[in-house]
């Protein structure tokens, strides 16, 4: 059943893809290409960076797929814990519906769905049960987090744009440090 069901799966996006191919026929290599990412700041009791750049690639006018590094600083000032996650992901984002403000008056640009597979390498925290104090140690474990879902994506002209999306990841990974839904606000040019 689970292959029959990853079959037309398949099918259907190379229909898709088939479909949506004309749009960026008369593009050259670097015109389809793209960059951008996602980032975040958070500073006080609690330090948190997030850089996550990508490089992405218009397969077609509404199928576009990406790659790019994550790296993420965390201190947590109260439990005297500062830790590093790095690593990898890649995506693919369709394009559902084109320009929505056609259809409905409400200035929004286009609605998509969302896949992106995260490869991470995380410090292990442990918690003493008699003390409560936080710990980390010297070793570190590479976690897969898969996030599925959708959101809004806003050109500004032919080139950049920005990406509001909702995922969720559906690995549910005990070390992940997701908790569901994800929200990622990013940009690309």
């Amino acid at each position: 059943m689970y292959h029959k069901k990853t079959l037309i799966a398949l099918i259907c996006l190379l229909f898709l893809i088939s479909a949506a191919a004309q749009d960026v026929k008369d593009m050259t290599f670097r015109q389809r290409l793209f960059f951008g990412g996602d980032f975040g700041l958070s500073f006080g009791t609690n330090t948190y960076i997030n850089l996550s750049p990508v490089v992405g690639y218009r397969i077609t006018g509404r199928l576009t797929a990406g790659l790019g590094p994550i790296y993420i600083y965390e201190r947590y000032k109260y439990y005297g814990i500062n830790t590093s996650t790095y690593g990898g992901k890649g995506f693919l984002s369709f394009t559902i519906i084109k320009d929505i403000g056609q259809y409905v008056n409400i200035g929004l640009g286009n609605i998509m769905l969302h896949v992106e597979n995260e490869v991470i390498n995380i410090e292990k925290i442990y918690q003493d049960i008699n003390t409560g104090k936080f710990y980390t140690t010297d070793k570190r474990l590479w976690i897969d987090n898969l996030l599925i879902g959708g959101g809004l994506n806003q050109p500004f002209g032919d080139r950049w744009g920005v990406n509001l999306f909702v995922l969720w990841d559906v690995t549910q990974n005990k070390y992940s440090s997701h908790s569901n839904p994800v929200v990622r606000l990013g940009f690309y040019f």
